[in-house]
């Protein structure tokens, strides 16, 4: 930190004129007489908003710009002798965006004036931006389900309402700033803004979808900038009131279709915001006591209060069963028999003694079992019967209730602007939220309450100066800081003892219970983060002839410790059925017994008496201490980002302006503390020898930061992100003939490219990569247990080894052999990308513009985290023998006359013993491929051709005799490096309609195709491959592709009522028919990509499988054929039910690549051993959908100076159901039971009602 401040305060002292990413606007033009271009005119532009003047001339070529005009309203004056005086009024300035104004001057008398009504500029003929800007008017009345007002940027071409890729890229690649200052989660870039912007306290937002100026970078290519209202010389303001209620809205489609009422829901979002003058006191010998229009204020206070429940499916245990009683039917008559798993009563003990007395003999209830489960929980459920008997006698059962999922969201916004003098301004702002949200969908129990609740502190300081020296340098310099305290917080009831239950999902979750019982105690555990960001810019606007010279700077400096307490209190799991617990002989039980019943008895007996089988104790490494048991995981992460630019606009004459610019940007290396390992990569200098060292057996793991040359950091520096910036604008006009009549100044060409530095989730994606490598932080187990809650063991940690550890050691330390060896690449370069665009507007009158474009994207440089110890499942002849085993079973069941399926394979059949025509002993891949084949399980991978899954059998058994890996001492040996590719390709047409007679409205239309080596967008990036040698395969559409889309939104006040078309008179005519608006948005595209999936580990292993394709032989186009909503016998398909088999699957149960007789009508098939599906991945769009949000108001005017508004907003305004398939769902794997079927859960949101009322002054 120290160093940070050091830093600022030299480029301070050197930046003596600055301008940072501002929230400023711009105007520029020309002006021109009878005879041509005027020199020497006097051009003023007055803020209406605060009164303050700002004057310029016109250069000698007629041309005149004012850069750095707060956004808002603007009078502008052009005046000289000899002229009419021209007045534009209501020039909308807009955040960084520039305004074009052409004032053509008449002759007459100064005093004398033409007067236009400007409005906002909607064709660009100054740069090649791809920008819109969102205004308040629309902020505020079009429909926003939440008050969020970056849900508009669904209404920009290049944006889809279902994904959150912005033209093709990631979600990370968005920088969000909020007055200059960066406001999006640098922790998880998944385009989440921390301080949450409502309506009411954003002025409006400009998004650049691509090709934004040199002075925006912030780790992004898409830029939204927001900002904060400012006051004005009057009071104004407003109080405001929504509410959505569940008894106006409609049901969602699954509860609805099982018969369930709609959840609770009761909404209320209400506040008030105030602006106006503020005196300042003057200072100084004959200054007035108080200057009214020098100071300004703005503020904003809300509250959010969602008050909800949401259903919860727990399972109970039954009364009868829960003192050990047990009834079952008897095999040998069906008669029904009563024992007690516990005291022995009515089993055949005597019969049996030692089996009894081996698992425990007579025992009751333990009592740790009877106060924390059985004494808190209900005995009586009220839904489906779970695990029921042989005779359908029911064991557990459902138990719905429904838990509180409120949320308390508070926030306070306030600007001051100070108009120092003519040239010196500031303005300061502060924002402030705090939150409390229930969390039922964390950890919930059998209690109104859930057992978790996520609270926020957002805060947010600005300071923005402004500094005129002359008409043609312009110095801004900002400063910011931000803190956030997301946490997740444990229930004050938490165990201190130990959990009952079983770690799962890799430390982070505690299931529940046997028998699928639900536990009545919290088990999850704090986790959360504070980020400290610091911000600074300084930036120079120069003007000089007919070039605009920006340049400057900026710095963030972002802190971040991430915490969580998973895995710190001891976890024992209830036993259910490991090799260590004695387990209940079925002899035990008069009569026999099902074998599921046995298994349910054994699993009762070892649940009440309290028997466990493992204790996981999570131990983390605490610098100075070493690993300690218990201890919490703490990440501190630190790291700057610095950002130089320069651009010259340059007007090479009125019709034709060309824009150069460059941006280098630094991002620092992340630096931690050494809690983490890191593979030994020094002296690797290219990704070569990375590879060839993370591959090599004899590697060793060190503290993270020994190959970067600093403890704690992760990577080396990334310095030469130089990026080149170009636009070009041309508006043609012509003197007369064709030419003047086609274009006549209302055509503009425009093209442009840019390369971006993105941050590309740096944070995760490294501190995922360094997480992965066990040694310093690593899981204490005390497995194969036959123990008691009422004695536990100690669960024991081995000796802390102090780093470098060997490969070798590494691997004997793992229990299966298979330890993760995960590195960043210490050459990571930090992603830049390539943007680039071409297009035409023209204006056709009726102040609308069309517009259509090219846009296109490319970056070789994505992040992507990759497994280099790939499977060779050729090694030692293994697929040979295995092909030769699934051959001899395929010949042995055809002799029988059957078909391939599972279980037809006996061990014989695959040893080919029988000799028949076709069948070979099996004499490669080593004798693990002879060796198991009595195992069934072990004979089902022949039939199902999963070779590359059977070695990962044999290879997490230690029983691997052939080298399948490279590295033979590592099982996932991953690397994160910049080896992910994209590119994009969209046609895009637009038209737009500046707010004109009550109307204006902005459609698009977006026809695109992404093409990425990286499929999802996940934060750790961890996307490997399925087959090293073919990395091509991965190159299609990602999930996140939108072929389709079209938005709309439109405002439009009904003319009626005085001032209007219709009904122009005053009264009660006025009252019932003036003051309606409505409003809309519409939302209309083409579902997420989709594949036809095979996922088992034919090629690799199944856990590298999961993105494999099927087989077929119909063409692509006929595939596409079958697709398409149906629905037969009350299922819905989104494919032709004739190829789905009588099982459900597309298979039938048969592996082979051509029908048997079982399914003759199959048309898709599973990929064969050593080979990947022909169909390519993501090649199907998901259903269309047509979201229509609309809003009704009534305004009705009290006086002259009072507007009281009733509102009313429909989210779904027809309640169409819609489904959302997408890639992860798995309806299209073949193998699914429920293939091509599209579940109730996939219908999107049902209609919702939301009322409001608005006082505004």
């Amino acid at each position: 930190m120290k160093k940070f401040i050091q830093v600022m305060l030299i480029l301070i002292s050197f930046s003596v004129f600055g301008f940072a990413q501002s929230t400023a606007g711009r105007l520029i033009g020309t002006v021109s007489g009878p005879d041509g271009l005027l020199p020497g005119i006097t051009i003023t532009a007055t803020d209406t908003k605060t009164g303050a003047v700002r004057t310029t001339t016109s250069d000698e070529k007629g041309g005149y710009r004012f850069d750095n005009l707060s956004f808002g309203s603007y009078t502008v004056r052009f005046s000289s002798d000899g002229f009419k005086s021209f007045v534009a009024n209501d020039v909308r300035i807009e955040s960084n965006r520039e305004y074009s104004l052409n004032a053509t001057l008449e002759i007459g008398a100064i005093s004398a004036e033409v007067t236009i009504q400007a409005g906002v500029d909607i064709v660009n003929s100054t740069n090649s931006e791809l920008t819109q800007t969102i205004d308040g008017e629309r902020i505020i009345d079009l429909p926003i389900n939440g008050r969020n007002p970056i849900n508009l940027l669904n209404l920009q071409a290049g944006v889809n309402a279902t994904s959150n890729s912005i033209s093709g890229q990631r979600a990370s690649s968005v920088a969000y700033t909020r007055d200059g200052v960066p406001v999006a989660d640098q922790f998880i870039r998944t385009g989440f803004v921390e301080d949450l912007p409502s309506i009411d306290d954003t002025a409006e937002f400009t998004v650049a979808t691509q090709n934004a100026n040199a002075s925006l970078g912030g780790g992004g290519s898409t830029q939204v900038q927001l900002t904060t209202p400012r006051g004005g010389e009057k009071f104004s303001g407003a109080g405001y009131w929504n509410n959505r209620n569940s008894a106006l809205g409609a049901n969602n489609f699954g509860l609805n279709a099982a018969g369930v009422e709609r959840s609770r829901l009761n909404r209320n979002q209400f506040g008030g915001k105030i602006g106006g003058p503020l005196p300042v006191p003057g200072i100084g010998e004959g200054t007035p006591a108080l200057f009214k229009d020098k100071g300004f204020f703005f503020v904003n206070y809300e509250r959010d209060l969602i008050n909800q429940s949401s259903a919860v499916t727990n399972s109970i245990l039954l009364q009868p069963y829960r003192d050990g009683t047990f009834s079952y039917a008897r095999a040998d008559n069906g008669a029904i028999e009563t024992v007690n798993l516990l005291s022995g009563a009515g089993l055949n003990v005597a019969a049996n003694p030692a089996n009894f007395a081996a698992v425990g003999g007579a025992i009751g209830v333990d009592p740790t079992i009877q106060a924390r489960v059985l004494g808190i929980t209900p005995s009586v459920g009220n839904g489906n019967n779970l695990v029921t008997l042989a005779n359908g006698t029911p064991v557990t059962q459902e138990f719905l209730l429904n838990s509180r999922n409120n949320t308390v969201r508070d926030a306070l916004t306030m600007r001051l602007d100070f108009l120092i003098s003519d040239n010196h301004n500031f303005y300061f702002v502060h924002k402030w939220r705090k939150e409390t949200i229930d969390r039922p969908d964390a950890n919930v129990g059998f209690g109104p309450l859930p057992f978790v609740n996520q609270t926020a502190t957002t805060r947010s300081f600005t300071i923005n100066y402004n500094a005129f020296f002359g008409t043609n340098w312009i110095n801004t310099l900002t400063v910011g800081r931000r803190d956030a305290n997301p946490f997740f917080n444990e229930s004050p009831n938490f165990p201190a003892d130990f959990l009952i239950g079983r770690n799962t999902a890799a430390n982070t979750v505690v299931s529940g219970l046997t028998l699928g019982l639900t536990s009545p105690e919290p088990s999850f555990q704090n986790q959360g983060r504070t980020t400290r960001q610091y911000t600074i810019a300084d930036n120079a606007l120069y003007t000089t002839g007919n070039h605009t010279l920006r340049f400057g700077f900026e710095i963030n400096h972002i802190n971040i410790r991430s915490f969580n307490e998973f895995s710190t209190t001891p976890i024992w799991a209830i036993s259910d059925g490991n090799a260590a617990t004695p387990s209940l002989s079925s002899a035990l039980f008069p009569g026999g017994i099902a074998g599921s019943d046995l298994t349910t008895a054994r699993n009762l007996r070892w649940l009440l008496g309290g028997f466990v089988e493992q204790g996981d104790l999570q131990a983390n490494f605490v610098p100075g201490l070493g690993s300690v048991p218990g201890a919490p995981l703490v990440e501190p992460f630190q790291y700057e980002q610095y950002g130089l630019h320069f651009q010259d606009q340059w007007r090479i004459r009125p019709d034709l302006t060309l824009n150069l610019g460059v941006r280098w940007d630094y991002f620092s290396p992340i630096v931690g503390d050494t809690i983490y390992l890191e593979p030994d990569l020094r002296g690797a200098a290219d990704t070569a020898a990375v590879e060839a060292a993370l591959l090599n057996p004899n590697g060793q793991l060190v503290f993270v930061g020994t190959t970067a040359g600093r403890p704690g950091q992760f990577t080396k520096r990334d310095l030469d992100n130089f990026a080149p910036v170009l636009g070009v604008a041309y508006n043609p006009t012509f003197d007369g003939g064709f030419l003047s009549g086609l274009f006549d100044g209302k055509t503009v060409i425009r093209g442009g490219f840019r390369m971006s530095t993105v941050d590309d989730a740096n944070v995760t994606s490294q501190r995922n990569a360094a997480g992965a490598n066990d040694g310093l932080n690593f899981l204490g187990s005390a497995s194969n247990q036959n123990a008691r809650l009422s004695a536990l063991p100690a669960i024991p940690f081995p000796a802390f080894v102090a780093p470098p550890i060997s490969f070798a050691t590494a691997n004997a330390n793992d229990p299966n052999g298979v330890p993760t060896f995960f590195a960043n690449d210490p050459n990571l370069q930090n992603q830049q990308t390539m943007e680039w665009n071409f297009g035409v507007q023209r204006e056709i009158g009726y102040n609308t513009v069309i517009e259509a474009r090219y846009v296109g994207g490319y970056s070789d440089e994505l992040f992507r985290g990759r497994d280099l110890n790939q499977i060779d499942i050729n090694a030692g002849g293994f697929l040979t023998g295995f092909l030769q085993g699934r051959q001899n079973c395929r010949v042995a069941v055809a002799n029988r006359g059957g078909v391939m399926q599972i279980g037809a394979c006996s061990a014989a059949d695959i040893a080919g013993t029988a000799g028949l025509p076709g069948q070979a002993p099996i004499t490669t891949g080593g004798n693990s491929l002879t060796n198991f084949n009595f195992l069934g399980f072990v004979r089902d991978f022949y039939v199902r051709g999963d070779v590359g899954q059977f070695a990962q059998l044999f290879i997490t058994n230690r029983l691997d005799d052939v080298p399948f890996r490279a590295n033979p001492n590592g099982g996932n040996v991953d690397l994160l490096d910049n080896s992910g590719r994209y590119s994009y390709n969209a046609m895009q047409l637009e038209i737009r309609r500046r707010f004109s007679d009550g109307l204006n409205f902005q459609a698009n239309y977006t026809f695109q195709k992404t093409l990425a080596s990286v499929a999802t967008d996940g934060q750790a990036r961890f996307n490997t491959l399925l087959d090293n040698a073919n990395p091509e395969l991965e190159y299609a559409r990602p999930n996140y592709d939108r072929t389709h889309t079209i938005n709309i939104n439109s405002q439009y006040e009904l003319p009626f009522g005085r001032g209007r078309r219709f009904l122009d008179q005053g009264g009660i005519l006025n009252a019932l028919f003036g003051g309606w608006a409505l409003n809309n948005i519409m939302n209309i595209g083409s579902g997420a990509p989709i594949s036809i999936r095979f996922t088992d580990g034919t090629l690799n292993r199944a856990g590298r499988s999961l993105d494999g394709t099927a087989m077929t032989g119909l063409t692509h186009e006929q595939v596409r054929d079958l697709i398409g909503l149906r629905v037969v016998n009350g299922i819905r398909y989104y494919i032709d039910p004739s190829v789905i088999a009588p099982d459900g699957t597309a298979t039938g149960g048969n592996f082979e690549p051509v029908a048997n007789a079982n399914f003759p009508g199959q048309v898709f098939f599973a990929s064969q051993p050593g080979q990947t599906g022909n169909l390519p991945r993501n090649f199907i769009n998901g259903p269309w959908y047509w979201f229509w949000n609309a809003g009704l108001r009534k305004n009705f005017g009290v006086g002259e100076k009072i507007n009281v508004q009733l509102r009313a907003d429909a989210f779904n305004v027809l309640n169409t159901t819609y489904f959302n398939v997408v890639e992860n769902s798995g309806i299209f794997n073949i193998e699914s039971s429920t293939f091509g079927q599209i579940p109730d859960s996939a219908a999107r949101a049902p209609r919702i009602f939301q009322l409001g009322l608005r006082i505004e002054f």
